[in-house]
């Protein structure tokens, strides 16, 4: 039996985690593996096509697939997308409550940006709820 003088007595996944590569690896594995839905390949590719399709008239189609498939996005730059969807104004709403949450934790650029997206929703919406909701959230900026 090893001791803890032998060199040998940790194993092989303690020996492997000393090297940086390995353990980002092992990492983002753990990572992928918490994130259940969202951290497949499946859901890679879907953001992907979330993020090619804005600008364009499958955008909404593409959007809707995704939020059926895995519910709103957690990554900053899809949910922004989310803020142009049309006739979808419970979407909206909700996409912008999370940026406003995870605006805690951004970059005052970041938050720059997502204040003057809710000021331009919020005086240029025709939905009456996107309009309120962007006019509530930045009170609390």
């Amino acid at each position: 039996m090893a001791r803890k003088g032998d060199k040998d007595y940790r194993d092989s996944l303690e020996r492997a985690l000393e090297d940086p590569r390995l353990k980002s690896h092992y990492l983002k594995e753990v990572d992928r593996l918490f994130k259940g839905k969202k951290g497949t390949d499946e859901h890679d590719k879907m953001l992907q096509r979330l993020h090619d399709s804005y600008g364009t008239g499958n955008f909404s189609k593409t959007a809707k697939k995704y939020i059926k498939s895995f519910g709103l996005p957690d990554e900053w730059g899809a949910l922004l997308l989310l803020l142009d969807l049309e006739g979808e104004s419970e979407t909206v709403c909700q996409a912008m409550e999370r940026l406003v949450e995870m605006s805690k934790e951004r970059n005052q650029v970041e938050k720059r940006g997502l204040k003057s997206k809710l000021t331009v929703l919020a005086s240029t919406s025709t939905d009456l709820a996107i309009m309120e909701a962007a006019e509530s959230l930045l009170a609390e900026f």
